[in-house]
């Protein structure tokens, strides 16, 4: 039987500088858009993820060939509010390969030998992330949207 599993292998795409600045900025001009009168600070930016942290997922993603990538879900961690800043974070759990979820199965579970298991308190979701404008380069142009030559 052939595999139903759809999948991509590699999502890698680089993308020109003009073409990333004019993304972010969408996403900014979208986000105010969305807001009364809102104050850019409390705009999300961008998540920091640490090199330890990508390391990690990567020797799980090694260490079990089911692993057939991450996935990333957009979280917020309190209610959203106007008055407030609003964290976006990216909850990031593995994603297994399968044959009858074509874009595979989320790992929700697994145990300290590396098993799954559905035993509470065995989350295998992760919250690597650290929200900007905290922990921005707020000179870069991705942030102000702004090409420095």
């Amino acid at each position: 039987m052939a595999s139903k599993n759809q999948l991509p292998t590699e999502t890698r795409v680089i993308i020109p500088i003009p073409e990333a600045i004019e993304r972010t900025t969408n996403w900014r001009n979208f986000m105010k858009s969305k807001t009364a009168e809102a104050d850019d600070k409390m705009i999300p930016k961008a998540v920091y993820i640490s090199k330890q942290d990508i390391m990690s997922m990567a020797k799980q993603c090694e260490a079990d060939e089911s692993i057939a990538g991450v996935r990333a879900y957009f979280t917020l961690n309190d209610e959203f509010s106007e008055q407030f800043k609003n964290e976006v974070t990216f909850l990031m759990v593995l994603v297994r390969a399968s044959d009858v979820k074509p874009f595979g199965e989320d790992i929700l579970y697994i145990g300290d030998d590396g098993k799954v298991n559905t035993v509470a308190g065995n989350s295998n979701v992760y919250d690597y992330t650290t929200p900007c404008p905290d922990v921005c380069d707020v000179t870069s142009p991705l942030f102000t949207g702004i090409e420095r030559k």
